[in-house]
């Protein structure tokens, strides 16, 4: 007789990384410092600060990964990683010169 497991619900706090608050939107600006190629370590080191403060620094410096799924799958986790990390790359854009954005690898 095999035991049924149960999964704990995933459940976001504001205390998670995958926790966004209301005003947290693709538009928001999280540097007023714009990556132009010639400034790349201050606006490496203005990115970094604000996603750390945001408690995202994760997503970029690989400590948070995104979960593979199962078949058809997707565990509540992995829908809010791919959720937060579509934020992040939209801050970032916004952190960047548009005349950048085709040659960014972001896009």
């Amino acid at each position: 007789m095999t035991e049924d497991v149960k999964h704990q619900p995933f459940i976001i706090t504001t205390q998670s990384p995958y926790f966004l608050y209301p005003s947290d939107s693709p538009r928001a600006i999280i540097s007023t410092i714009k990556f132009d190629r010639k400034n790349y370590d201050l606006w490496e080191h203005a990115v970094r600060t604000s996603l750390k403060s945001k408690n995202k620094l994760g997503f970029i410096d690989g400590s948070i990964i995104k979960l593979k799924g199962k078949g058809e799958h997707i565990s509540d986790e992995k829908m809010a990683w791919e959720m937060v990390n579509s934020m992040i790359v939209s801050w970032i854009m916004n952190a960047i010169d548009s005349r950048l954005h085709k040659k960014c690898g972001l896009c």
